[in-house]
């Protein structure tokens, strides 16, 4: 945290959105009141609006209202960090990998990958996709192995993924492979995880809508299409012409070495391979094709993957002013359900991307600054 330019454990970082719509939320508003100039704002009929999907605010509502403003987020980041670890040495556990292999491979996913060099300090990106991730890691682990019903079933799994959706929209396309992992590893039922999956989603995917059209006038608006930059753009937000771009960086742009310059070893912010700071989901993207699995779970996975990914490369930033390829975060719940469905052992390839990766993010932490902070 200190490395980032933060105070420690108990930091609050100057951009936080969603603080200030808590305090909206609070006072009775929708709108923000007093917004600094470098934080990332829509403006829609002269109202200032946050346009990132609010439940972080959710979790910033009781932080706010015990110590104003300047919450802890830094710690509730990590609490969520260290539930959904938790949650993955589990499942992991429970489907026969050893305590503390499953232990290093739950590791792998926050340390050796972009969670940790994106979201060490919750800044508003790193709410929205730290938050997600490990929302829909604690989905997964209701929905994998679980044959019960009512709240002990995997109906809060679902909540849980809808919530995750209030993070990151594309986590709407998991829903299929949580249905799929619902009928195929729980209760063997299609109709009863169909049904369940809409009656727990349904709700809070309501209020998004309703929230959206409040501010908005529009269910599917969250507001990004009034932030100044993108209405800067003459193709919009998300189109074709950045996908080859995008895809260059997020899988073959590599680091250049610049003698003389501090720090040496330059990341571009567009994005760098996605491999070099999430080694680990090589192994989901081979457990995807190459290891045995059920025909419905390597569907929906490749499903979510596809759309996901799709999703993101046709996005104009590519998670611009970034260390490594943070896009890449909203896909490593689905490759942890691939490996999670597959692994029974963390084998010393997997401890070899581990460490690789944890060196490259521990650079990144240390020595490259150029990262999202108020200028």
């Amino acid at each position: 945290m200190s490395w980032r330019g933060g105070s420690g454990l108990f930091d609050h970082s100057p951009i936080d959105q969603h603080a200030l719509q808590a305090r909206a939320w609070l006072s009775g508003r929708l709108d923000l009141e007093k917004v600094p100039g470098y934080l990332e704002i829509a403006w829609y009929e002269g109202r200032a609006y946050n346009s990132f999907p609010p439940t972080p605010t959710l979790v910033e509502l009781p932080l706010v209202a015990a110590f104003g403003r300047r919450t802890p987020n830094g710690l509730a980041m990590y609490a969520f960090w260290l539930a959904a670890l938790f949650a993955m040495q589990r499942v992991l556990a429970r489907r026969g990998m050893r305590e503390w292999e499953a232990g290093a491979l739950a590791l792998a996913f926050v340390f050796g990958t972009n969670v940790y060099a994106s979201c060490v300090r919750a800044n508003v990106w790193g709410w929205g996709q730290g938050l997600g991730f490990c929302l829909a890691v604690l989905g997964l682990s209701r929905v994998i192995d679980n044959a019960q019903g009512g709240w002990r079933g995997p109906g809060p799994g679902y909540l849980l993924l809808a919530l995750a959706v209030g993070c990151r929209p594309f986590y709407l396309f998991m829903a299929p492979l949580f249905v799929a992992l619902d009928w195929k590893t729980g209760r063997g039922d299609l109709r009863r995880a169909a049904r369940n999956a809409v009656l727990w989603m349904a709700p809070f995917g309501a209020a998004l809508a309703a929230l959206n059209f409040a501010r908005f006038g529009n269910p599917l608006e969250f507001g990004h299409s009034y932030l100044a930059w993108a209405q800067a753009l003459p193709d919009g937000i998300f189109d074709l012409r950045y996908v080859g771009r995008n895809l260059y960086h997020a899988t073959l742009r590599l680091p250049e070495w610049q003698p003389g310059a501090a720090p040496p070893l330059h990341f571009d912010p567009w994005g760098t391979a996605f491999w070099l700071n999430n080694a680990i989901f090589l192994f989901a993207l081979r457990a995807l094709l190459r290891e045995p699995l059920d025909p419905w779970l390597r569907a929906t996975a490749a499903l979510s993957l596809v759309l996901t990914w799709s999703g993101l490369l046709l996005h104009e930033t590519n998670g611009w002013r970034q260390f490594g390829y943070r896009f890449l975060i909203d896909l490593l719940p689905t490759g942890f359900a691939l490996l999670a469905l597959t692994a029974r052992r963390f084998t010393p390839a997997m401890a070899a991307a581990f460490a690789w990766s944890l060196a490259v993010n521990l650079y990144g932490l240390a020595a490259w600054k150029d990262l999202p902070r108020p200028l």
